[in-house]
């Protein structure tokens, strides 16, 4: 147990208590100190090797390694070997890498060692070559050798009746070796357990497989169920309107890029609209998608990333790699663990498939770079609320507010035109009290045609001088302020503290010497939470210096500073307050 402690600690210092406690846990004897020193002494006598390696530290010790190889490292090493040969596509190859490491197991790690504190160690090392067997087994099952798997796949299932992977590859190799009643029934088997012991149904991917192998409508390779042509794009809006030079771009690159004809470009285009929260984004990017699609025929696949879900975390790729390899119709049980594997799969089910992939409501770049297609002939179109600087986007469009044409059109196409030309003055002024911003602008129509007494003067009136505008431009999800707090949960708390005290100042114009005097910090600092929040579409900058607030923005930012407490002064949350000097503006 000793030498077992001193192995798993990988050449690191074991103190005494541990080597203690692994060998009698909490029931050492008096006498413990002295027999692990007599443990330590029967080593280098019994192994002349470990003389010089085993050395005292502390009240412990330590065997150094130094340059020797313990064999779960050459393990680690070939698995790893292995794993880059599957991920180039030298499936024969990566299987023997993955044979190879598994030869060098002799039944469970450790076997016969007892300690309960060494256990955690002992399991993970069991669990790591469960993991590659299940991935040298899933190779042999996709280069159609499903039959010879079939008994030591039973074994192993007979062992971990609770591993769901497991009793997903007996499914399929019992499956393809014709043997479509053992598959069901392995199924109920596992079902039963998994209630009675857990009190659980299978999950649902297993429960996926037992599906399609009751319907039979498995195909033999590659594992994908038969999708002749997917699309899961939702609806576009319904009063969609203007944007027209927007949409001419994005034709335009769509087109040069060889949509729809047989010559496109080395690189696949890639189209990223950014913009301030409710500027229509979403709304722009689906009515391409649409627009596109008779030119991307063979799928058109959307994912929301979920940058702004203020009660969860952004989509990781992983997940997103997952909702769209099973909408090329990869089975559950053919999906791959990694995201490098899933990424190289998604980007070999592309390569001869002119594809329409849409990812909207985008965090970073860094979360899409594994979902982006390889071939040349597929689209991807991006929507995020931030600048994606470190995207190489064939197309970088900024959606700005709307004109006053377009903002007046828009009203019209909600409220009817009638109204419009009955009263244009009022129009106007709703749509620049909106600012322009089509989501408002969409709330303050929606807002009028559900008030017939109202005239769009009196609502014109009540938006320009009501304390608390974004009232009116509510909605059953929120309306405007809901988007707003997405984006304004999305900062950090220093750019959040620098956005409220935002409402505190007056008017819609920003200078960077105000708000360093007024949040304590110095000109350099409060220029680069400025400059962050630009990024980030709640600030545009007019010159060096001196930023411009959208003014529903400006009004959630005076909301979120009468709502919040004080800012504390800096020094008293641990920062120290650099001196301010306020310099005139140019």
């Amino acid at each position: 147990m000793v030498l077992s402690a001193l192995l798993l600690a990988d050449g690191k210092p074991v103190p005494l208590n541990r080597l203690i406690d692994a060998v009698w846990e909490h029931r050492a004897p008096i006498t413990a100190a002295k027999q692990i020193r007599n443990a330590a002494s029967d080593l280098r006598r019994l192994h002349p090797e470990l003389a010089e390696r085993l050395t005292l530290v502390g009240d412990g010790y330590r065997l150094r390694l130094d340059g020797c190889r313990l064999d779960s490292d050459r393990f680690v090493e070939q698995t790893s070997r292995a794993r880059e040969l599957r991920r180039a596509g030298r499936l024969e190859e990566a299987r023997e890498e993955f044979r190879g490491a598994l030869l060098l197991w002799r039944g469970t790690a450790l076997t016969g060692l007892t300690s309960p504190v060494l256990r955690a160690q002992i399991a993970g090392l069991d669990e790591l070559r469960l993991a590659v067997m299940e991935e040298r087994i899933e190779l042999d099952i996709a280069l159609g050798d499903h039959e010879s798997v079939i008994g030591e796949l039973s074994a192993w299932v007979a062992e971990n009746p609770l591993r769901e992977r497991l009793v997903a590859q007996l499914m399929m190799a019992l499956y393809r070796s014709g043997a479509q009643a053992r598959a069901l029934t392995v199924y109920e088997q596992t079902r039963r357990v998994l209630k009675e012991e857990l009190g659980v149904s299978p999950g649902a991917e297993l429960q996926e497989l037992h599906r399609h192998i009751l319907l039979s409508d498995l195909p033999a390779s590659p594992r994908t169920l038969p999708v002749a042509r997917y699309n899961n794009l939702p609806a576009g809006a319904v009063h969609f309107t203007g944007r027209v030079p927007e949409r001419r771009l994005l034709s335009e690159v769509v087109h040069r890029h060889g949509a729809g004809g047989h010559s496109y470009s080395a690189a696949p285009p890639v189209i990223a609209i950014d913009g301030m929260p409710g500027s229509g984004k979403t709304a722009l990017a689906l009515h391409a998608a649409h627009e596109f699609t008779p030119l991307y025929p063979d799928a058109q696949l959307c994912v929301d990333m979920a940058a702004c879900a203020v009660e969860g975390r952004p989509l990781d790729p992983k997940a997103a790699l997952g909702a769209l390899l099973s909408g090329l119709g990869v089975l559950p049980d053919s999906v791959p663990v990694g995201v490098e594997e899933r990424a190289a799969m998604w980007r070999r089910l592309l390569a001869d498939r002119r594809a329409l992939i849409l990812l909207d409501n985008v965090a970073d770049t860094q979360q899409i770079v594994p979902l982006l297609p390889g071939a040349p002939h597929c689209l991807t179109i991006v929507t995020s609320r931030t600048r994606l600087t470190d995207l190489m986007a064939t197309c970088q469009l900024t959606l700005q507010e709307m004109s006053l044409t377009e903002g007046r059109e828009l009203f019209g196409r909600i409220v009817g035109d009638e109204r419009v030309r009955q009263e244009r003055d009022a129009v106007d002024l709703v749509v620049e009290v909106c600012g322009g911003l089509p989501l408002a602008i969409r709330l303050a129509a929606a807002k009028l045609r559900h008030r017939p007494s109202w005239s769009v003067a009196y609502l014109a009136s009540r938006l320009a001088t009501g304390r608390q505008p974004l009232r009116l431009l509510e909605a059953e999800d929120g309306g405007l302020t809901e988007v707003f707090r997405q984006s304004y949960e999305g900062l950090t708390p220093s750019q959040q503290r620098v956005f409220r005290l935002l409402g505190r100042l007056p008017g819609d114009h920003i200078e960077t010497h105000n708000v360093a005097g007024l949040a304590g910090l110095s000109l350099m600092h409060a220029d680069t939470l400025l400059e962050s929040l630009v990024d980030a579409h709640l600030l545009t900058t007019s010159t060096p210096g001196r930023y411009v607030v959208h003014e529903l923005l400006h009004a959630y930012a005076v909301q979120l500073a009468g709502e919040a407490a004080l800012d504390p002064v800096p020094h008293r949350s641990g920062l120290r307050a650099e001196p301010v000097q306020a310099v005139p503006c140019p």
